[in-house]
């Protein structure tokens, strides 16, 4: 048996352990856990003026709904798009259901899509989220309406509507738009 070659770095005696020192690592330790409890914290998705408005249904339907299709309102002309499973979904999702993404004072009694104007290729203004859950049956359909140039959301019975917030709304109208094009695309593709 060899003695280990490098004993000497294991039990260095230039290193002094103080009480100083003892006390830095455990308010380092501190400050690192209580940092990151106040990140998750603040990243939890805020959503209980969201369950006011839309109602435990919709909520249950925006987190777990097996099946999301965008689907033309109004004057709009695009086949409807089966969003399930398609990148940004979750993202979508959690603009939806968080609070912090509408302005509440803006809340009325009145439909979502009013005049939907003429349609642009590609560039979808009044559209319809419809949720389904197939498999296991959670909830009954769901259908949003949303008009994506003036930012009203709303259920698609026109019992209420609120408007997202001005930073919200370019995100859901690249987000329709990118989809809606891609799949005119693969149509497109496919035909060919």
């Amino acid at each position: 048996m060899t003695a280990d070659q490098h004993a000497d770095k294991y039990n260095d005696p230039r290193v002094k352990i103080t009480r100083r020192g003892v006390l830095i690592a455990v308010a380092i330790g501190i400050f690192g856990v209580a940092g990151s409890a106040m990140s998750i914290i603040g990243r939890r998705t805020q959503k209980q003026k969201t369950t006011d408005f839309w109602g435990e249904k919709t909520i249950l339907a925006l987190q777990l709904g097996e099946r999301m299709e965008l689907c033309p309102r109004g004057n709009e002309i695009f086949e409807p798009v089966d969003l399930s499973g398609t990148p940004g979904l979750g993202h979508l999702r959690r603009l939806l259901l968080d609070e912090r993404n509408y302005d509440w004072s803006t809340v009325s009694q009145s439909k979502a899509i009013n005049d939907c104007g003429d349609p642009v290729p590609r560039k979808p203004r009044c559209i319809q989220l419809r949720l389904t859950d197939p498999t296991a049956n959670r909830f009954d359909s769901v259908q949003i309406d949303l008009d994506l140039e003036t930012g009203w959301v709303g259920p698609s019975d026109g019992s209420s509507r609120v408007r997202v917030l001005d930073r919200t709304k370019p995100k859901l109208a690249k987000y329709f738009e990118t989809t809606i094009t891609v799949e005119q695309l693969r149509s497109d593709f496919r035909k060919d």
